[in-house]
C-alpha cells in the first residue's frame, strides 16, 4: 500500500514565496513554487451603484451604498503534485493542500472527505498506487464550475485568462476533467488555439502545475478580468438575434420555484420580452441573446452570469428571494458597466403554493411568491 502523507493547509498568498510575475514564470518552468499577483484592475469606475426595490428591500443584508468587494487574484506555481480533476483540488507531493483549489469543494464536503484518499479531516492523504502521470499544465476548474454555469463563467474562465495574460500557459495544456459541450464551447471562444487535455481519472500525478486563486469564488469579488473575458468572448461569439428584452425563465428548474412565474412570463411577453429557458440553449446562443439586449430580467441563478456579455448601459433586474440573497450579480454587472436592479421579496412561502409537479421534482428546496403587480411595476421602471 502507498504510504500516506501528512497534509498541511497552504494559504497561497501568505505561505508561498512571493515574487514578480517574470520570476514566477522562471520558477514554473523549473517546476518550483512561488506566487505573484495579477495587476490591480477594477473596471467598475463610473458604473451605476445599483438599485434596490421590492417589499423586503430593507432586509437585504448588504450595503447598497458601498461598492462590492474587488479581488486581485494571485498566480501560483507549484512543483510535483496530485490533481483531482473532478474537484480541481491540488495536493503537493510534500502534503501541501492548496487552499484556493479546495474552497468550492468545502461547500459540498466540509471535511474534504469526498476527495479520493483524503481522510481524518483533511490531515492525511494516501496517494493511489497507480495514476496517470502528466508533465503538467494549467489547473483552472473548481468543483462548482464543473456543473454550474455561473461558477464556470466567473471563477474558472477568468482564472485561465489571468494565467494567459501573465504568460504562464506556455506550451503546456489546459487541464480539465471530462467537459460538457457548453464548457468546451466557452473555452474555445476565449482560447481558440489552445490545447485542452480532458482527463477522465480520479487522481492524476503532475510534475508541475499553475493555477490562480480566482478559482475560489471569484464571483463574490470579481475585478476587471471579467470585462477582459467578456471582450474576448464577444469577439468570436455568434451575432445577436435582435432580442432587446429577455426573460431568463426558471420554470424548468427545481431548486427555487417562483410561484406565479407563468403569469409573470405572460405579462413580460406583452411588454416585448423574449422568454427563454437558458438550460435549453447552447452557450453561444445564450451569449447571442445578450449582445444587444437592453433589459434582462431573471430570478437569482447561474444564468445571470450572462450579464457580463451585455452592452454597457444595459439593465438587469434580478429577483431575489429573501432567504437567498447575494450581490454577486451586482458585482459582475459593475465590472462591465451594466445597471443592476435588485427586487427583494419574502421567501419562502408555503411549499403547497408551488405547482405540484415542481414540488415533487428532484432537488426542490423552496418556493417564493413575489407580488405580481409590484414586481411588474419595478420591471416597468427599468424599461
Amino acid at each position: 500500500m502507498t504510504a500516506s502523507l501528512s497534509v498541511r493547509p497552504i494559504v497561497e498568498a501568505q505561505d508561498l514565496p512571493r515574487m514578480p510575475v517574470s520570476e514566477l514564470r522562471e520558477h514554473f518552468a523549473q517546476g518550483e513554487t512561488g506566487v505573484a499577483w495579477t495587476p490591480e484592475h477594477d473596471a467598475s469606475a463610473g458604473a451605476p451603484p445599483g438599485t434596490l426595490g421590492g417589499p423586503e428591500a430593507g432586509a437585504w443584508p448588504h450595503d447598497i451604498a458601498a461598492s462590492p468587494p474587488v479581488n486581485v487574484p494571485a498566480l501560483c506555481a507549484i512543483g510535483e503534485a496530485w490533481w483531482f480533476p473532478r474537484f480541481g483540488a491540488l495536493i503537493g507531493a510534500d502534503g501541501a493542500l492548496y487552499n484556493a483549489t479546495v474552497g468550492e469543494v468545502r461547500h459540498g464536503s466540509q471535511d474534504l472527505s469526498a476527495i479520493p484518499g483524503l481522510r481524518e479531516n483533511a490531515t492525511r492523504f494516501t496517494p493511489p498506487a497507480v495514476a496517470p502521470d502528466l508533465e503538467g499544465g494549467a489547473v483552472f476548474l473548481p468543483w462548482g464550475a464543473s456543473f454550474n454555469y455561473g461558477h464556470f463563467v466567473i471563477d474558472a474562465l477568468p482564472s485561465l485568462l489571468a494565467m494567459d495574460q501573465a504568460g504562464l500557459l506556455g506550451d503546456l495544456p489546459i487541464l480539465a476533467p471530462r467537459l460538457t459541450p457548453w464548457q468546451r464551447d466557452l473555452i474555445a471562444l476565449v482560447f481558440p488555439d489552445r490545447e485542452v487535455r480532458e482527463v477522465d481519472a480520479p487522481v492524476v500525478r503532475l510534475r508541475k502545475a499553475v493555477f490562480a486563486t480566482s478559482m475560489d469564488h471569484f464571483l463574490h469579488h470579481p475585478n476587471g478580468l471579467l470585462a477582459d473575458l467578456a471582450g474576448r468572448v464577444l469577439e468570436r461569439a455568434p451575432p445577436s438575434q435582435g432580442a432587446r428584452r429577455v426573460y431568463l425563465s426558471r420554470r424548468g428548474q427545481s431548486m427555487r420555484v417562483m410561484v406565479g412565474e407563468a403569469a409573470f412570463e405572460t405579462a413580460l411577453a406583452a411588454r416585448g420580452f423574449t422568454i427563454v429557458r437558458p438550460e435549453t440553449l447552447s452557450a453561444g446562443e445564450q451569449i447571442a441573446l445578450m449582445r444587444e439586449a437592453e433589459v434582462v430580467v431573471g430570478a437569482s441563478g447561474a444564468a445571470l452570469a450572462n450579464a457580463v456579455f451585455l452592452p454597457r448601459g444595459a439593465r438587469v433586474v434580478e429577483i431575489q428571494p429573501l432567504n437567498f440573497t447575494s450581490q454577486w450579480v451586482r458585482a459582475a454587472c459593475r465590472q462591465v458597466g451594466v445597471d443592476w436592479r435588485g427586487y427583494v421579496c419574502a421567501s419562502p412561502c408555503p411549499a403547497r403554493e408551488a405547482p405540484v409537479l415542481a414540488r415533487f421534482r428532484r432537488g426542490f428546496k423552496f418556493a417564493f411568491k413575489p407580488p405580481l403587480d409590484d414586481l411588474l411595476a419595478f420591471v416597468n421602471a427599468a424599461l
